[in-house]
C-alpha cells in the first residue's frame, strides 16, 4: 500500500476518524508514532476523573509492547476541559515510561486546540478541523473504500440483526438437519459442501454477487458450519494468515481449504492498495452475514468477523462484534479469548 502522507496535526486529526472507522466523541485517542509513521491507535471513553488512573493502566500494556518513538494524545470532548484529567494522567505515565509525548491536542465543537502551546503561535479559540476536501491524504483513504461512520453507536447499528433476513434464516436453521459428529467420508463431504459456500463469501473480486444473493438456506449452512470447531478454526486460519499456522490443522482439512477457497487477495505482505481493498470487501461481506444470522446461532460468525477485523486492524469493529457475540452466548470461549487479546493489543503477525 502506498504510504499515506500526513503533513501535521491537522492532517492527523482529519485522518483519525478514517483509521478508527467512526468519528470519536468524549474519548481519548493515543496515536503511536514509529519511524515517522502512525502505528497503533488506541481509543478509550473519557472516564470520571477519579477513574483516570485505571483507564491509563488499561492502555499502558499495549503502549509498552509497541515501543513507539513517540505518541500524540488527542482528547475529544463536548464539554470544555473534560478530557484534560485523562490527558494529564496519560502524559505523566508516558513520561515515567520515557515515551516522548510530541503533543496533546483537544477537539471540541469542530475545532482543535494545542493544550501545551505556550508560544502564542496557536489561536486561543482553536483552529477549525480541516474539511476532507482540503486534506489530500484523505483521497487515499477514499480510494481504499474507507469512510468513517458518524459515531461509535453506528458500529453497533451496522451489526444489528436484519429482522427480515434473520426470520428467513431462522426458519432454514429450524429445518436444517443437525450435523452429527461423524468422521471419514461423510465428514469430508459435508465440509466440502460448507467450504463451497465459504468460497462465495471469500471471493472478493468485483464480479462476484453480493452476500444478499445467498439464499437463507446457504446462510444457515454457513452458520452451522462454524459449530464444527475444527472447520471454524480452519476458516479463521485461512482468512487471517498468521492467526493459526495451517500445519496445526488436519492435513486433509488443509487440502480441502486449498482446493475449495480462492486465493487470499487481502494477504499481500507488504500490503498493497489492492490487498487493502480486498480486505475491506471481505470484512463487509462477513458483516452482511452477521446481520442475517439470528442471535441464537450468531456467536461463531461474529467471532470470525472479529478475528478478520482485528487482523485487518479494525479494533472498533472487532470489539463491537464480540460485544454482540458474548451478549448472545456469554460462554463462547473463542470470543472471550479474542476479547482478552484485544484488551492486551495482541495482534497476529500477518503472513502471506
Amino acid at each position: 500500500m502506498n504510504s499515506i502522507r500526513l503533513r501535521g496535526p491537522a492532517d492527523i486529526l482529519a485522518a483519525l476518524p478514517y483509521q478508527l472507522g467512526y468519528h470519536p466523541s468524549d474519548a481519548v485517542v493515543v496515536v503511536t508514532l514509529k519511524d515517522r509513521a502512525i502505528g497503533l491507535v488506541q481509543r478509550i471513553d473519557l472516564p470520571p476523573e477519579e477513574h483516570c488512573g485505571e483507564a491509563v493502566e488499561a492502555l499502558l500494556p499495549a503502549l509498552v509492547r509497541e515501543r513507539p518513538d513517540s505518541v500524540l494524545l488527542v482528547g475529544y470532548e463536548t464539554r470544555g476541559g473534560a478530557s484534560l484529567p485523562m490527558l494529564d494522567a496519560l502524559a505523566h505515565s508516558c513520561d515515567e515510561l520515557e515515551i516522548d509525548v510530541i503533543d496533546r491536542l483537544v477537539v471540541r465543537e469542530g475545532r482543535w486546540f494545542a493544550s501545551d502551546c505556550d508560544g502564542g503561535c496557536c489561536p486561543a479559540d482553536g483552529a477549525p478541523l480541516s474539511p476532507p476536501e482540503d486534506t489530500p491524504a484523505l483521497a487515499d483513504f477514499v480510494a481504499l473504500e474507507m469512510a468513517p461512520l458518524q459515531d461509535r453507536a453506528s458500529l453497533a447499528d451496522q451489526l444489528r440483526p436484519d429482522p427480515r433476513r434473520g426470520a428467513d434464516v431462522d426458519r432454514a436453521l429450524a429445518t436444517a438437519p443437525a450435523p452429527d459428529d461423524g468422521s471419514g467420508r461423510a465428514l469430508a463431504v459435508r465440509r466440502l459442501r460448507w467450504l463451497a459456500t465459504w468460497a462465495v463469501v471469500s471471493d472478493v473480486s468485483a464480479a462476484r454477487p453480493p452476500i444478499d444473493g445467498l439464499s437463507p438456506e446457504e446462510v444457515a449452512c454457513l452458520a452451522l458450519s462454524l459449530r464444527d470447531v475444527e472447520l471454524r478454526d480452519a476458516v479463521i486460519a485461512w482468512l487471517c494468515p498468521g492467526t493459526l499456522p495451517l500445519d496445526c490443522l488436519d492435513d486433509d482439512l488443509v487440502d480441502q481449504l486449498r482446493c475449495s477457497l480462492p486465493a487470499r487477495a487481502w494477504s499481500a505482505q507488504p500490503a498493497t492498495d489492492i490487498s487493502v481493498v480486498a480486505g475491506r470487501r471481505l470484512q463487509s461481506r462477513i458483516v452482511e452475514l452477521c446481520r442475517a444470522v439470528p442471535d441464537a446461532q450468531a456467536a461463531p460468525m461474529l467471532t470470525v468477523l472479529a478475528n478478520v477485523a482485528w487482523w485487518l486492524g479494525d479494533g472498533a469493529l472487532a470489539r463491537t462484534a464480540l460485544e454482540r457475540a458474548l451478549a448472545a452466548e456469554p460462554g463462547y470461549r473463542l470470543a472471550r479469548l479474542l476479547d482478552r487479546m484485544i484488551d492486551l493489543a495482541i495482534r497476529p503477525r500477518a503472513t502471506a
